[in-house]
C-alpha cells in the first residue's frame, strides 16, 4: 500500500488534517512555554498530564487512522507507518526496537521538544520528552489493541540533559 501524503497529511489555509483527522501543531514557542509552565506550576502533576494528554489524542488519532488503513495488519508495518507520521508530523526522528505487546525500546534520534527546549532554556538536569512518552504509549495501545492506559513509558536518556540520544522504555501497567 502507498499512502498519498498529499491527500492524507493535508493543509488548507491555517487547517491541517491526517486521514481526516483535523490537527493542531504548535511551534517550538507554543509546546516548550505551556511545558514549563506545567512543570513549573504543578510539578509531577503537570508531567502526568502532558503524557496522559498526548496519549489520550495518540490514541485516539491513530486508532481511527488504524480503522481507515486495515490493510496495515503486521504489527512491524504498523509501527513503521506511525513512525514515519511522528516524522511527517515535524516532531521528530523515533525507531522502535525490540517490540512486543508486553514492551520494547524507543531510540529518538531528533525531536521538536528537545530542540525547542534547548534553544529557549538550554540543558536541564531530567528528562524532558514528556509528549513523546505519551505519544509512543498512545501507539503501543493502538497496535497492540490494547485500552487507553495499559502502557507506561519511562524516558531513561535524553538529549536535553546531554545524551546522544532519547531512549525509551515501555512497560506494561
Amino acid at each position: 500500500m502507498i499512502l498519498d501524503w498529499r491527500k492524507e497529511l493535508a493543509r488548507d489555509g491555517s487547517r491541517i488534517t491526517l486521514s481526516g483527522l483535523h490537527m493542531a501543531m504548535h511551534c517550538h514557542h507554543y509546546n516548550i512555554n505551556l511545558q514549563k509552565m506545567l512543570e513549573d506550576t504543578m510539578g509531577e502533576d503537570g508531567i502526568r498530564l502532558i503524557v496522559q494528554s498526548a496519549e489520550e489524542a495518540t490514541f485516539f488519532g491513530w486508532y481511527s487512522i488504524m480503522e481507515q488503513f486495515k490493510q496495515i495488519r503486521t504489527i512491524k508495518s504498523k509501527l513503521e507507518l506511525m513512525a514515519s507520521l511522528y516524522q511527517n508530523c515535524g516532531m521528530g526522528i523515533i525507531h522502535f526496537q525490540r517490540m512486543t505487546h508486553k514492551g520494547g525500546h524507543v531510540i529518538g534520534l531528533s525531536s521538536h521538544h528537545v530542540t525547542g527546549w534547548l534553544a529557549k532554556h538550554g540543558r536541564r538536569d531530567t528528562p524532558g520528552c514528556h509528549f513523546t512518552r505519551g505519544w509512543i504509549a498512545g501507539v503501543m495501545e493502538v497496535v497492540y489493541g490494547r485500552a487507553l492506559g495499559d502502557y507506561q513509558v519511562e524516558e531513561t536518556a535524553c538529549k536535553i540533559i546531554g545524551d546522544t540520544q532519547c531512549d525509551f522504555l515501555i512497560k506494561e501497567k
